[in-house]
């Protein structure tokens, strides 16, 4: 039995060119296709693929809402969006929210049965000319949270999550006060204003970083 596959886009030849590379593919079931969002989620909840091949753009649910409905539902399917969008926004949102594969419509079939051999594994796997964006990512966590402690970190994901300082406080086995000063740290380190909620602010805002 090979890895069993669904893919779905609302371009009839698109859908038949990935469906069609499935089937011929060794090691490769082609279990279905959909033709919209909507489809694709009832379809992928009652089959249960291996792997979801969808397109973004769909009529009634994009491919980003079906993969973030089903994730939440705890299915056991690996997710690969394909869409036309070099757009490092996507790319993030994407890798967020847990999907595993991400490819372009001008990958190559070799790209695609790389992307879902990988993600059928539990691999990440992103389309070769998006690494740029995952390069920049890196680049600008690394520079954001270079001034903060471990502790401090830890204590920025627990702020991400909206947690009270309190909350906080219980978490970590520490005094109110004790996060009280590390958040006045913290403050300072990330030169944010006075401005009421800066901090809860600024962790909601850039809450990928902290992953």
């Amino acid at each position: 039995m090979g890895i069993k596959v669904f893919n779905a886009d609302d371009h009839p030849i698109l859908r038949k060119g990935i469906s069609d590379l499935i089937i011929e593919s060794d090691g490769l079931d082609w279990v279905g296709s959909a033709e919209n969002g909507k489809e694709a989620l009832q379809k992928i909840e009652s089959i249960e693929p291996d792997v979801a091949v969808l397109d973004i753009e769909m009529p009634f649910m994009t491919g980003l809402e079906v993969a973030k409905t089903l994730l939440e539902k705890n299915i056991k399917t690996e997710f690969i969006l394909l869409t036309l969008f070099k757009s490092g926004d996507f790319l993030q949102n994407a890798l967020n929210m847990g999907i595993k594969g991400y490819l372009l419509k001008e990958s190559t079939t070799k790209e695609i049965l790389d992307c879902i051999n990988s993600v059928a594994s539990g691999i990440p796997y992103v389309n070769s000319s998006m690494t740029q964006y995952l390069l920049k990512r890196k680049k600008v966590k690394d520079d954001v949270l270079s001034s903060l402690s471990a502790h401090e970190i830890n204590i920025l994901k627990l702020i991400a999550q909206k947690k009270t300082s309190a909350e906080i406080a219980d978490m970590l086995f520490i005094s109110p006060k004790t996060v009280s000063n590390h958040r006045s740290n913290i403050n300072k380190k990330l030169q944010l204003s006075g401005q009421q909620n800066a901090l809860l602010k600024w962790a909601l805002e850039n809450k990928n970083l902290l992953d």
